[in-house]
């Protein structure tokens, strides 16, 4: 079963998209028509993608997004190294963005910040004369992006050496890519373009690439493959299911049986956390492949579009068709469901059962008692320096001014006096702070009471 989830960035409600096969042997048509569903959603400014795989094992983020981000990084300090010409930490920058994206090749889905890399590295390795290794760049960014090509205002001599770089392309050498899955059905990257469902053969330019197998439910496989020419390379992907897989594929299951289930509906949106879902159940029969969009609250089970399609899924438009299609007909019944403001009695409804919402406390409160309390220490050692230096004040004045021990008692009487005077001031100080950020702290839980149960504040 293939599924995958948005968040609506300007509601804050959450909107999952379904993509599940009727049956078995529909299960590659599913394949193709997930990312068709993504890139509906994705396209339309107001949706944002999530982790899935995170939301499923309930983590941050996985590994291989963490190793993105520590590319992105390294990209960003060669790159500012390049621009103040400083070569040497440049090229060692960019080799460890390079591996870093490799590592990341499992959450990898464009390729051309991986192209980018290359060429500046390459461009790095040009402008220190080391022809070789700036030629051996550009091959690698052209096996994966066989349109690259310099800007206009490049260097002339970095322009020379990727010129002949590019008349050695103009025919460059194939090889075979095969890439198989242990999960079965399951969408297959290359260079950052979904290519169809493994098992997959496919033909690329003699080189490296960067292959990630995806599966929703499923922990993302990537890896580093280098095509030689003439031969077939083979990439095995060993798909390992999240946490929550055994829940999701049951409730997927049930779903395909059944998609106006309102109960499967509510179950589903439940593990999701999901406000409103929109499921696309595929069929097929022959070459043909039917796509039954629905679009559900799912918080009340109420069905608010529903579109039907049949595409043909060998010819080279079904991705671009059946992306039209969801956008046309399904993206605005998404939109438009959250323009509808939600009762009190809904959004208790999108709370899980037996939760009761919970308003945390601001920080400013926590750290207001703290002073406060922390305040009893120096208020406790000004009392108690007060108090003795009431006595050696009494007793500086009854001792006669010839007693030798006078002056070790005035020393004593001053110490303790302004030791008091300090420990009061430190005092004051710890519960004025303490005041105030009492008062800013409650002030902003009644506010976030308000918005989350309206009408529970005075």
């Amino acid at each position: 079963m293939l599924w995958t989830s948005l968040a609506r960035a300007d509601d804050g409600l959450v909107t999952v998209t379904l993509a599940v096969p009727k049956d078995s042997g529909s299960a590659q048509a599913a394949t193709l028509v997930a990312p068709a569903l993504r890139d509906a959603f994705a396209g339309d400014g107001r949706f944002t993608l999530p982790d899935l795989e995170a939301l499923l094992d309930d983590v941050p983020a996985p590994p291989a997004v963490a190793r993105l981000d520590e590319a992105r990084r390294q990209k960003s300090k060669a790159d500012l190294a390049l621009s103040i010409v400083d070569l040497p930490v440049a090229a060692d920058a960019y080799a460890q963005a390079l591996v870093a994206y490799e590592q990341g090749a499992a959450a990898l889905t464009d390729i051309l910040e991986v192209v980018e890399t290359f060429n500046a590295q390459a461009t790095t390795f040009a402008l220190q004369g080391d022809r070789e290794a700036a030629e051996s760049a550009w091959t690698r960014a052209l096996a994966l992006d066989p349109g690259h090509r310099l800007p206009a205002d490049a260097a002339p001599r970095v322009k020379k050496i990727f010129d002949g770089v590019l008349k050695t392309w103009t025919n460059p050498p194939m090889g075979q890519l095969t890439v198989y899955s242990t999960s079965g059905a399951a969408e297959v990257w290359v260079d950052g373009v979904p290519r169809g469902a493994a098992p997959l053969t496919i033909d690329v330019p003699a080189g490296r690439h960067l292959v990630r197998v995806y599966r929703e439910g499923f922990r993302a496989w990537g890896g580093a493959v280098e095509v030689k020419k003439g031969q077939e390379a083979t990439a095995q992907a060993a798909l390992k299911p999240t946490k929550g897989f055994a829940k999701l594929d049951e409730l997927l299951t049930r779903l395909a049986r059944n998609p106006d289930n309102d109960l499967t509906v509510g179950d589903l949106s439940r593990l999701l956390k999901a406000d409103r879902m929109v499921v696309a159940v595929v069929a097929t029969e022959g070459s043909v492949a039917a796509v039954t969009g629905i679009a559900v609250d799912a918080v009340s089970g109420r069905v608010v579009g529903r579109a039907e399609k049949s595409l043909p899924i060998e010819g080279d438009f079904f991705a671009r068709d059946t992306t039209r299609f969801i956008r046309d007909r399904l993206v605005p019944a998404a939109a438009e469901r959250a323009t509808v403001v939600e009762s009190e009695e809904d959004r208790r409804k999108t709370r899980l059962a037996g939760d009761a919402e919970q308003v945390e406390t601001p920080g400013a409160v926590i750290a207001g008692w703290v002073l406060t309390s922390v305040a009893v220490v120096p208020l406790g050692l000004g009392i108690g320096l007060g108090i003795a230096t009431l006595n050696q004040s009494d007793a500086f004045r009854s001792r006669p001014q010839v007693d030798p021990e006078l002056p070790t008692i005035k020393n004593a009487w001053l110490f303790s006096a302004v030791g008091a005077d300090v420990s009061y001031v430190v005092a004051a100080g710890l519960i004025t702070g303490g005041v105030v950020l009492l008062v800013n702290g409650y002030a902003e839980q009644a506010a976030r009471e308000d918005v989350l149960r309206p009408g529970a504040t005075p």
